[in-house]
């Protein structure tokens, strides 16, 4: 990378891997071109040479890549080796030559590649032989993929309508937390359930859950302040699953729709 904002590469180019639109080799820094219909203003603000291709990201915040294609790790939906960087493809709409993938970072390896978004997930294509591109599979893939974690959703907080739950504690050797619920009013409300894949990242909400307060000459009593709730967690969807209060139990299923 150059102060100018330009990208600078030397050495063997049998494979057009310095970028320059040749295959000449160069034992001195040559001007990585610029992609096609990029802003004049454009520079690039990453690079991260593999062993066959190399990786761009651009102030355009659009991924780019140049070099040999063999296993589609340029991730333009093509196996077709490139002198000049192309635009790497929108995992959304990988046959649109007019879209791309944004990222905050990128890291080119022997045959594939790697990239993390400004959402913090992280993208792979190209060689697949070892499932070197975490998807789950072992196939090659010339276009991006979702790299597939297996995390558990962490409840972070709890919402009762408007009123913040409180006391909010792990429940051992489970996926589980409980949480006191505030006072309110007899009837409906949404649960508002705050978690973060692997307690960490994004927090996400939840309002798809629903707790009963009954009124308190009713019994037994399902809802009321203070009633100790517990909210599970588990791989593709979290429900309440008890309520209790002093010696009084009441089973209450919360339902909830399943998270992609």
């Amino acid at each position: 990378m150059g102060s100018d904002g330009n990208a600078y590469a030397r050495g063997d180019n049998t494979y057009s891997w310095l970028g320059d639109g040749t295959t000449t080799q160069r034992i001195t820094p040559n001007i990585v071109r610029k992609p096609a219909g990029v802003p004049t203003d454009f520079t690039y603000v990453q690079v991260s040479a593999g062993k066959w291709h190399s990786l761009a990201l651009g102030s355009d915040g659009y991924v780019y890549a140049w070099g040999s294609n063999q296993h589609g790790q340029l991730g333009n939906n093509t196996a077709t080796n490139s002198s000049v960087p192309v635009r790497v493809r929108d995992p959304a709409s990988p046959t649109d030559p007019n879209k791309g993938l944004k990222a905050i970072q990128v890291s080119a390896g022997d045959d594939h590649s790697l990239a993390l978004d400004s959402n913090g997930y992280a993208y792979a294509w190209g060689e697949n032989i070892y499932g070197q591109l975490g998807d789950g599979t072992t196939d090659d893939s010339n276009v991006p993929v979702s790299v597939l974690f297996n995390l558990q959703p962490v409840i972070t907080a709890a919402k009762f309508d408007t009123g913040p739950g409180t006391n909010l504690a792990p429940v051992s050797n489970s996926n589980s937390i409980t949480v006191l619920t505030p006072a309110h009013q007899p009837g409906a409300v949404t649960v508002s359930v705050d978690y973060a894949m692997g307690g960490a990242g994004q927090v996400l909400t939840d309002k798809s859950l629903t707790y009963l307060y009954l009124p308190a000459g009713v019994l037994p009593r399902a809802g009321g302040e203070g009633i100790l709730l517990a909210l599970a967690t588990g791989m593709t969807g979290m429900g309440g699953v008890l309520a209790s209060r002093r010696h009084r139990r009441e089973r209450h299923r919360l339902l909830h729709t399943s998270h992609e």
